[in-house]
């Protein structure tokens, strides 16, 4: 194989004709220049999507299936995108081929719905791109040894696309989704919030670890573990976020690069500013003493500051230290 980068496309990124012109455009280019590429797909669109996970969820009643059979019905989604996509690739002259995780040759433990890549046998990948096809790897899903069909946790398709760059020994991991890279905060909820441009594999983590919803964590960890260079992009614009060993050199000591917010449950929701050694950024620490946030927990670390609020004030919460502090 020459050049190698892995191409992971989310659920969003399938869902209309536009967005498949724009990955014949992507994937024009990468030929163009002289890349062999894998893809990753998740299943099209979201809940109420006619293929989407949690729509072909909603056929059945959990009491009434085993773990096993969960785990085969959730695989399908992720399958039709695989095929509907390798058609639309076929149908613009490239060759493709789509391929099951099993297929693909991805080996799991025996958990059915929450398991973990032990390897992957490459062969079969390999094989095709020698031969001049395009893979197209359904994500979030592997087989066991015995060969039943397994998933990864939500959002498994990332972790799916970060392990066939890691044992495949990719040059890198390009995640298309429906934001333009990890954000300062949820644009969902300011649309002040800005493009994070560059970020060490460390903070992307913190980020993807408390409420960051762009990138799953494992998917981190697989990439700097092999030093794999990620970048988050869409499909409808040009910016985009780097995640490396190296990240951005102008994020001092002291410096907030991002707020999340997660619902820990109906009534509280922790908010979770995040940053380069915040022990040294003493304006956030008197500002956090004296503004009065109603504040129920407070929890100090070198690199996030976590408190937990009543739901009723944390967005307020969230854009106080998002507009006075990033």
């Amino acid at each position: 194989m020459k050049n190698l980068k892995v191409l992971k496309f989310g659920g969003t990124s399938l869902r209309t004709r536009f967005d498949k012109k724009k990955i014949i455009e992507v994937i024009a280019k990468e030929r163009e220049n002289g890349n062999d590429i894998i893809i990753v797909v998740s299943a099209v669109g979201r809940l109420g999507d006619p293929y989407s996970t949690d729509t072909l969820l909603r056929h059945i009643k959990y009491s009434e299936v085993s773990s096993r059979e969960i785990a085969l019905i959730s695989s399908c989604g992720e399958i039709i995108s695989s095929v509907i996509l390798s058609s639309h690739l076929n149908k613009n002259g490239f060759k493709s081929i789509a391929l099951t995780g099993g297929e693909a040759g991805i080996i799991t433990s025996n958990n059915y719905l929450d398991s973990t890549i032990l390897n992957i046998d490459g062969e079969r990948i390999r094989s095709s791109i020698n031969e001049g096809f395009i893979p197209i790897i359904t994500g979030f899903q592997g087989n066991t040894e015995l060969g039943n069909v397994t998933l990864l946790s939500r959002g498994g398709s990332d972790v799916t696309a970060a392990a066939l760059s890691s044992f495949l020994h990719a040059n890198q991991l390009d995640i298309y989704t429906d934001v333009p890279g990890i954000m300062t905060t949820d644009p969902k909820v300011l649309n002040s919030a800005k493009t994070l441009k560059h970020l060490n594999y460390h903070l992307a983590l913190e980020i993807a670890d408390n409420g960051g919803k762009v990138i799953h964590p494992e998917a981190i960890r697989w990439a700097e573990k092999n030093n794999i260079k990620i970048k988050i992009k869409t499909l409808k614009g040009k910016t985009e976020t780097t995640i490396s060993q190296y990240g951005d050199h102008s994020i001092t000591p002291g410096k907030i690069v991002c707020v999340t917010s997660y619902d820990m449950d109906e009534k509280r929701q922790k908010v979770t500013i995040i940053g380069n050694d915040l022990n040294q950024n003493k304006e956030l620490h008197s500002y956090i003493s004296h503004y009065d946030m109603n504040i129920q927990s407070l929890s100090f670390f070198q690199d996030k500051i976590e408190l937990v609020l009543p739901k009723t004030n944390a967005t307020k919460c969230l854009k106080n230290f998002h507009d006075n502090f990033i």
